[in-house]
């Protein structure tokens, strides 16, 4: 055996298992002999005991036994790790149950009688296959880490470590506070969590909390029984029961009130909830991701958030920049938005560069519809004169605020975007992210109302 194949045996702890004193001391003897760590079982039963308290890289274990036999010493063994890996022995009458037992997990199987060498290739053999498993498992966990973040876009130091972020906090089970500015996509970070962690194939539900009344808020997060309440007509759901065991998206948390938040901290102290009107506790096994644009630190000392549940929620914090602190990403955006897109539009340098050193209050979300405006103007060159004005005005260096009037400032840009859709008003709220009875009093306040 080569000297490397040596160092991997000495890090293999085997168990055999045989009811036949014999056969069990010729085992341990031969591959304790050729480098393995060996411990040995007289019966199922004993085994069992031993895989409750060590762990064993292979278990040899021979299928007729009294009591509990191989078969049923595999069932039992899957059931607690349906990745172990499990040689039978097997008399030669006995394949056809030996070939059984490998459709239903097993690793191989070895015909007696047999010589050691034949014992040593199956052991050998189902070691490096279970090793290259492992690898390519953890590999396909990267790539899937990897291609969960690629929508994290931008080459700052910033966007950077947040992929790193993510990638670490992926695999993990804890909760998770995302904090960030309006528009700075703290969504995203959560679905990327999602989907680079082993829940990805499992239900992603997000809530936005301010969007919810208080007075069903509860019955939103945890269902409710037929009857009980007016209009309660038949059992509901909440969406910590539709969450499953996937993941639970909790946004603008600040908002909730100071008895959503308590129960709320009990049902997370507690992994289980009640229905609105139940009588019987529901577990839950969701992960919780929790996102606010506000200082939930400074909302505790003010006694606007509970600071228990505010430690609840922040096992694993992560904070999104805001774009004016990460200006080199601005030009990746456009890109990005402009693939999206399918559209081709050339930047002349002093558009660009107006772009990069815009504030961007509203962060991603503002510039996806700035370049939402563009491609909806048409043309294949973007100059100075053709950005929204709010993007083409500079702020004043006494005050910050804009050197034309606010309300002319909004004014032009409406009447721009109203102009370049040829006044379809469906699509000018669209473009600029307000709904249409808003669209239409600005119309007809600036006097479109009537054209």
């Amino acid at each position: 055996m080569s000297r490397e194949s040596s160092k991997q045996n000495l890090s293999a702890r085997l168990l055999i298992v045989d009811d036949k004193e014999q056969m069990r001391d010729v085992l341990q003897k031969f591959l304790a002999a050729e480098g393995y760590r060996i411990e040995t079982a007289a019966s199922g039963k004993e085994a069992l005991e031993k895989i409750s308290k060590e762990n064993y890289n292979l278990i040899l274990t021979d299928i007729k036994m009294p009591g509990m036999d191989g078969n049923e010493l595999l069932t039992e063994i899957l059931k607690r790790d349906a990745e172990a890996v499990v040689i039978l022995m097997t008399a030669f009458g006995s394949i056809e149950a030996a070939v059984s037992a490998i459709k239903r997990g097993a690793a191989d199987y070895i015909s007696k009688p047999f010589q050691m060498d034949e014992v040593l290739l199956r052991i050998s053999r189902a070691l490096k296959e279970r090793n290259l498993e492992r690898r390519v498992a953890d590999l396909e966990e990267k790539i899937a880490r990897h291609d969960a973040t690629r929508k994290i876009i931008g080459s700052s130091a910033a966007i950077k470590r947040l992929r790193q972020i993510i990638e670490r906090f992926a695999p993990l089970e804890d909760t998770v506070l995302i904090t960030g500015e309006t528009g700075t996509g703290k969504e995203l970070v959560a679905r990327a969590l999602h989907e680079a962690g082993a829940r990805k194939n499992k239900p992603f539900v997000a809530l936005d909390c301010s969007s919810i009344p208080e007075t069903l808020i509860e019955s939103e997060f945890f269902g409710h029984e037929k009857g009980a309440f007016t209009g309660a007509d038949r059992l509901r759901q909440g969406l910590f029961e539709t969450a499953a065991d996937g993941t639970l998206f909790l946004d603008e948390i600040e908002s909730l009130s100071p008895a959503v938040q308590s129960k709320l901290l009990r049902v997370l102290q507690e992994k289980a909830f009640r229905r609105v009107g139940g009588r019987h506790d529901l577990n839950f096994k969701a992960r919780i991701i929790s996102a606010s644009n506000q200082n939930l630190l400074q909302l505790v000392e003010e006694n606007r958030f509970r600071r228990d549940l505010y430690y609840r929620f922040a096992v694993l914090p992560i904070e999104i920049p805001p774009l004016r602190e990460r200006r080199e990403d601005v030009s990746d955006l456009v890109n990005y938005f402009l693939k999206q897109r399918g559209a081709n539009l050339k930047f002349s340098p002093e558009a660009m560069r107006i772009l990069i050193n815009h504030e961007w209050r509203g962060n991603v979300r503002e510039l996806e519809n700035v370049i939402s405006y563009l491609t909806a103007l048409g043309g294949e060159a973007v100059k100075e004169s053709d950005l929204p004005m709010q993007a083409v005005y500079p702020k004043s260096q006494k005050t910050g605020e804009s050197l034309l009037p606010l309300a002319e400032l909004e004014k032009n840009h409406i009447c721009r975007v109203f102009e370049s859709t040829n006044r379809n008003r469906l699509q000018t709220a669209k473009l600029l992210g307000i709904d249409r009875r808003t669209l239409f009093n600005k119309l007809r306040q600036y006097g479109f109302g009537d054209k």
